[in-house]
């Protein structure tokens, strides 16, 4: 949705900051226990922004990570939060009226969002069609769009055999699915054979069950599993894991392959000689020409591709492709219980938080 010049929205007065919202804050860093419901003022969306209430609220990783203080530090106090749908209740100056009660989806923002309302720089924005309900559209935000970065922009699946770490979550769920509607050869690795047997309904043709962060000797079964499978190795392999399963990712390449990183739970992988693409840092030399990517959704989702990309995800729910796969709701008070159930992962689905 494109901000047009030079509108203001008559509906913001001053009385607008004197209203206040409950919010969930991070004051200290630390476990669940440090989100906080507080009170604060209703915000005042500026030039370029439009006032979302928000209706539901997706709980991300990400959103452990900034909670604790990881990966990268992030400015304390945090309302935290990276994907919502709500209403538009007000626009600030420089956006066009029209945007006033529409249904919309916000994503990528990184903060301000465990909140009632939320104010949101438009280009974060995506207007919500009807036929899709605000849950849905919450729930696949982050997961369906980084999805959708992952298997059409970053690389190219068709007709080639990837592997996909935590198939049976929200994005890698959402990988496998969207990869296996683009005709993608899916090898999904999963912690439990329960969590394989989700994998498997989503479109995965072969599930290995490896551990949530497999050690040393599960890693080398599962190389060896996908070398079984696939004879020469895989040509993808979509990896969030991070440091624990780097140098396993690299080993199940098959020639030329690529891994793509696309997040950091165990870790950042250590620095890594070049020779180790080459194929000649391996015992047998099975592999080279390899690459290695780190994809940031946020860098494919600028400006205008955010909307566009919103749009063919939702496609994608309407069309069957993408489910959103919710599996617990919470009253956004109880951000804390939602941020342990993440934390256990045990999950096969989304987590959502409700606003009243």
């Amino acid at each position: 949705m494109t901000a047009a010049e030079g509108c203001t929205d008559p509906g913001i007065t001053s009385a607008a900051a004197t209203r206040s919202m409950t919010a969930m804050q991070v004051v200290a860093h630390g476990g669940p226990d440090a989100l906080t419901p507080v009170r604060l003022p209703v915000p005042v969306p500026g030039p370029g922004e439009v006032l979302v209430r928000n209706a539901w609220i997706g709980v991300n990783y990400v959103d452990l990570q900034h909670r604790a203080g990881e990966a990268f530090p992030v400015p304390l106090p945090l309302v935290p939060g990276t994907e919502a749908g709500g209403v538009v209740e007000a626009v600030g100056p420089g956006v066009h009226p029209s945007l006033r009660d529409r249904r919309v989806v916000h994503l990528g923002h990184l903060a301000g969002v465990y909140a009632d309302y939320t104010a949101v720089p438009v280009e974060y924005l995506s207007v919500v069609p009807d036929d899709i309900p605000l849950d849905v559209a919450a729930a696949v935000a982050m997961a369906g769009s980084t999805a959708h970065v992952l298997v059409r922009m970053a690389t190219w699946v068709i007709a080639r055999t990837v592997v996909v770490y935590g198939a049976s979550g929200s994005v890698g769920g959402a990988v496998v699915q969207l990869a296996a509607a683009e005709g993608a050869r899916v090898i999904g690795i999963t912690s439990t054979r329960a969590k394989a047997a989700v994998a498997r309904a989503l479109g995965a043709h072969d599930v290995i069950v490896g551990g949530a962060t497999p050690g040393p000797a599960q890693r080398a079964q599962l190389v060896a599993e996908v070398r079984r499978l696939t004879g020469t190795g895989a040509d993808v392999v979509f990896d969030a894991t991070g440091a624990r399963t780097f140098e396993a990712s690299l080993d199940m390449l098959a020639a030329g392959g690529t891994l793509l990183l696309y997040g950091a739970i165990t870790g950042h992988p250590k620095l890594f000689a070049p020779q180790a693409l080459s194929g000649l840092a391996s015992p047998d030399g099975r592999s080279g020409s390899l690459g290695v990517r780190w994809v940031a959704a946020s860098d494919y989702l600028a400006g205008a591709a955010r909307g566009r990309v919103m749009a063919q995800v939702l496609d994608d729910v309407r069309a069957g492709r993408l489910s959103p796969r919710v599996v617990e709701r919470h009253p956004l008070a109880e951000a804390a219980t939602a941020h342990r159930a993440v934390a256990r992962r045990r999950l096969t689905g989304k987590v959502l938080l409700q606003s009243p």
